[in-house]
């Protein structure tokens, strides 16, 4: 997506505390409810009583507390536990110790905030998905790409909401919610993997859709123009089930801060958490997955084999670094050194595998010329040899394309960058390189004075006052 991570969730936590449901809203809700019970009549859940058989079950229980009517009620605008009606009038905020009353604050908290979730995952779905301008413009495909299975997302909030809600209903001090919590994330919250995995292929789709088709352009510009969005993008919307999944983690860490060490709700929040992390890493390492294939897919359709084919696309391969280098040919005489036809272009594809040696030809794409296995490499720092020779290492190839040995003499940059495709290249078994770390004493730090974004995946992306220890400093700086 065009727009920046951290304006998107900023711009979504505004909508956190909105009001949970409307009265269309409800409704939907319920049709859904009167069908699972017709489906499944042992998932009925007993927040499906009408209110006249509530009324009489809280009339034969004559210690039963007393309901809070915040998620029924969609004029309700309460965003604190304690300034409900109910608990105010209850008198337990006079009973409660400090401590309990911020519990409680913490997981009414997780309960709102879903329910401010759903609201907007239903605004993605009937005023974005289901416009019907909006589906006459897309194909299936494209519908499918786009949308992901994002009706799966926010049947499995309904329900985890219709349980928390249940539990709030129960009693107006909150029993626990962490447990609700493990038991939907353990059955059901795959489908966030799925949806999250799916967002490379996602961004690809709505950034092609904005270029390629003026009409789609336009209708989402209309649709976010509603005030039903809040000022939001379409993007915005988009990217909602990512920063739940991440921000559920965050509200359980909250509650875990504040429940008793040692007790039951301790325990329940630990492993409501566990699960959440093991969730969000197969989030990352899904959307990371498809990153991969898609750059191996582009990649290789760069490629022509001057050499036998070598097969790219590997779901076990990835992309380590890329870049061009020069490669020295010929006698390394004076004379010889003082012409650039000594020198020549290439281009390198190192993979966590595999290295692919190449030169760039018309129309963006890339020659191979010679591969070798990752493994089967060793480089070699030349020592100084003057100017024409600096920056100069050279490569070997143990068993190349063409199963013998082969030598590259190639030239970096600068320093820095020679000594980067050397640890790449072979990260255990260069020679002649000493660290300039063995030459002090103590590790030096720095401080970040300018932010920097990675440009390669051997970079690191540092943002402003972050504090750094110095492994190995390169003379041009």
């Amino acid at each position: 997506f065009s727009c920046n991570l951290s304006d998107l969730l900023c711009s979504f936590l505004g909508l956190l505390y909105q009001e949970y449901r409307d009265k269309s809203t409800r409704e939907e809700i319920e049709t859904r409810r009167l069908q699972d019970s017709q489906t499944d009549p042992e998932e009925t859940s007993p927040s499906e009583e009408t209110p006249s058989e509530a009324e009489r079950t809280s009339t034969s229980e004559n210690k039963a507390p007393p309901q809070l009517n915040l998620l029924r009620n969609s004029n309700s605008r309460f965003n604190l536990w304690q300034d409900l009606p109910e608990v105010q009038s209850s008198g337990v905020l006079s009973i409660l110790q400090p401590d309990e009353i911020k519990l409680q604050e913490a997981m009414f908290e997780l309960v709102t905030s879903e329910a401010s979730y759903y609201k907007s995952l239903n605004l993605l779905v009937s005023h974005f998905m289901e416009n019907e301008r909006l589906k006459k413009i897309l194909h299936q495909s494209e519908a499918h790409i786009l949308f992901s299975n994002v009706l799966d997302v926010m049947a499995v909030s309904e329900r985890f909401l219709l349980d928390l809600e249940q539990r709030v209903e129960e009693n107006i001090v909150i029993s626990d919610v962490c447990d609700i919590v493990y038991q939907h994330t353990v059955n059901h919250f795959s489908v966030y993997i799925t949806y999250v995995s799916n967002q490379t292929y996602q961004e690809r789709a709505y950034k092609q859709l904005l270029q390629d088709k003026p009409a789609f352009r336009e209708v989402i510009s209309q649709l976010e123009l509603d005030p039903k969005c809040k000022g939001l993008s379409f993007s915005s919307f988009l990217i909602l089930p990512f920063q739940r999944i991440t921000r559920l983690k965050l509200l359980v860490q909250n509650i875990l801060k504040k429940v008793e060490e040692k007790s039951d709700r301790e325990s329940t929040a630990l492993d409501a958490h566990k699960e959440l992390e093991t969730v969000v890493k197969a989030c990352n390492e899904g959307v990371r997955k498809m990153s991969r294939t898609e750059q191996m897919i582009s990649i290789q359709k760069k490629l022509e084999f001057k050499i036998k084919s070598v097969p790219i696309i590997s779901h076990s391969r990835w992309l380590l670094k890329q870049g061009e280098l020069q490669q020295m040919n010929g006698p390394k005489t004076s004379r010889t050194l003082r012409t650039k036809k000594l020198f020549r272009e290439i281009y390198l594809f190192l993979f966590n595998d595999l290295l692919v040696i190449c030169r760039q030809i018309p129309g963006d794409k890339y020659q191979v010329f010679d591969s070798a296995p990752r493994g089967l490499l060793r480089v070699e720092e030349l020592e100084d040899q003057g100017q024409s020779l600096a920056n100069v290492f050279i490569l070997r190839l143990l068993e190349n394309a063409d199963d013998r040995e082969a030598s590259y003499m190639l030239k970096a940059s600068s320093q820095s960058e020679m000594k980067r495709w050397m640890i790449s290249l072979a990260p255990n078994r260069r020679t002649k390189f000493v660290s300039f770390t063995s030459r002090l004493v103590d590790c030096p730090q720095i401080q970040c004075v300018h932010p920097y974004v990675a440009q390669q995946p051997d970079e690191l992306s540092l943002e402003l006052a972050d504090v750094l220890n110095i492994l190995d400093k390169t003379d041009d700086g």
